[in-house]
């Protein structure tokens, strides 16, 4: 198997036509066979089904995608680490909310104290899959999850608490109660941590809001527009409560605490790129203020 086998295979499974598959590639057809062939030689499995006018994928073709993708991935990402011009290359993942609201000035200041140091962070939707794959693989040094379980390869530290609060451009005289989510004016995004087992205790499993989406930002903007009430981090909510843009909504519930914690290979621990990944998102500094304090402790004692 090499990398040329792993791009023909991916080409035709987007395209799903081998001529403009070879002509994307800058090849030819025959040689797209020919790739694929070999590719399916390696693995020992038939991964494309090829008729007169269709081309569709079997289960093990369907099976192997995200394989051929990390791969490929794997290999780019080692081109960059491997830069003469670079100290090092560190990859970071999480929801995009905390890089945009929470984290953004530490990645500027860390630019400024590291020049030589690529940075590349990546937002999610699907977090289970950036834990689970790009962690355990290898391409993300250190990720950001709310309330992540517990994995026996992967080490965590608790970063920061986030408070979930209802917020809204109005002010209202009575607080928010059950009724109240079935009601046009609730848009609902399914945060983190406990949020979504939480939220399905109070309203039932067969709920579905009247406004969904599963971006930060969009929710954001539509309550500043106007649109209705909602959820938000406090992280995300503050700066706009400060301005009076949105005002904190009384609740008769008790609204959770989701908790973001820094996730990283144990064996990785001492790893420059991990321990350059904690120092951008504040831990290393804790940790050395931390153990400053006790020492100073200790000699006053």
């Amino acid at each position: 198997m090499d990398l040329s086998q792993l791009e023909a295979f991916l080409a035709v499974c987007r395209i799903r036509n081998f001529t403009k598959a070879s002509e994307h590639l800058h090849i030819s057809q025959s040689a797209v066979t020919a790739r694929i062939k070999a590719l399916e030689n390696s693995v020992g499995k038939v991964l494309l089904i090829r008729d007169n006018r269709n081309v569709s994928l079997t289960q093990a073709g369907i099976s192997f995608v995200p394989y051929a993708e990390r791969m490929l991935r794997l290999f780019e990402e080692s081109k960059v680490t491997l830069s003469e011009e670079l100290e090092n290359y560190i990859i970071l993942s999480g929801p995009g909310s905390v890089w945009h609201y929470y984290y953004l000035q530490h990645i500027l200041s860390f630019r400024r104290d590291h020049p030589k140091v690529a940075i590349k962070f990546l937002s999610y939707i699907d977090s289970s899959y950036m834990i689970r794959d790009l962690l355990l693989d290898g391409i993300v040094q250190v990720a950001i999850k709310y309330d992540p379980p517990e994995h026996p390869k992967v080490t965590r530290h608790l970063l920061f608490d986030d408070e979930i609060i209802l917020v809204s451009t109005q002010l209202r005289e009575t607080p928010i109660s059950r009724g109240d989510f079935f009601q046009r004016e609730y848009c609902h995004l399914e945060w983190g941590g406990p949020f979504p087992e939480w939220f399905t205790s109070i309203v039932g499993a067969g709920y579905v809001p009247i406004v969904q989406t599963d971006h930060s930002m969009i929710m954001l903007d539509m309550l500043l527009l106007g649109a209705g009430f909602g959820f938000l981090p406090r992280s995300i909510a503050q700066h706009y409560l400060d301005q009076q843009k949105l005002f904190q909504l009384q609740c008769e519930l008790d609204t959770p605490i989701i908790k973001a914690y820094a996730l990283y290979l144990t064996e990785n621990a001492e790893d420059i790129r991990v321990r350059l990944g904690l120092e951008m998102l504040g831990w290393i500094g804790k940790v050395c203020l931390e153990v400053t304090y006790r020492r100073d402790f200790e000699r006053f004692l």
